[in-house]
């Protein structure tokens, strides 16, 4: 797969997560890439959503991606 191609699919699953209402609350960084913790702004009473969903982000552009987003969360 292209560094573009792995790059998209992981944006394309931090945005479905922003979309359904999470937002960024940790991130652990090793050599292997980023661990990005995700939970819900506002608990889903029905439970059809888990509350805390990790996205295992490799791709050094969606890392850029994300640390955008992060910035943006925190203003």
């Amino acid at each position: 797969m292209s560094s573009h191609q792995e790059f998209l699919e992981e944006k394309d699953k931090i945005d479905y997560l922003l979309q359904q209402g999470y937002y960024i609350k940790t991130v652990r960084e090793n050599l292997s890439g980023a661990f990005v913790e995700f939970e819900l702004k506002i608990p889903d009473p029905s439970g059809k959503k888990d509350a805390t969903q990790i996205l295992h982000i490799k791709n050094a552009d969606a890392r850029k991606y994300f640390s955008s987003l992060l910035m943006k969360q925190a203003q």
